[in-house]
């Protein structure tokens, strides 16, 4: 399969207690909200997305099983502020009616 083509990553920084920011060298981040529910974050994205902050959840790798499973995840967004962005997941079961 051939490598999709991406943008250089994003610089990011990991923000220590005094918010000190140390330099993290990654292509994405997974981050766990709750036991079984995460967001990856793509730190390299498709060069048409290049500037935009794209999120998947569940993360790529576990997309299928979880749709598999009949759970199927979701954002819910809403603004605090002009520049405050609450974001979470709500995780619906499709019923297996046969």
């Amino acid at each position: 399969m051939k490598a999709q083509p991406t943008v250089p990553p994003y610089k990011v920084f990991v923000l220590g207690k005094k918010g000190k920011r140390e330099p993290l060298e990654a292509r994405g981040l997974i981050v766990e909200l709750r036991p079984g529910i995460e967001v990856e974050i793509a730190l390299a994205p498709h060069p048409n997305f290049a500037g935009e902050l794209i999120m998947f959840t569940p993360p790529t790798r576990r997309m299928r099983t979880l749709y598999k499973q009949g759970k199927v995840d979701s954002f819910e967004t809403s603004f605090g502020a002009e520049n405050v962005l609450h974001v979470r997941v709500v995780r619906r079961i499709a019923s297996r009616k046969k």
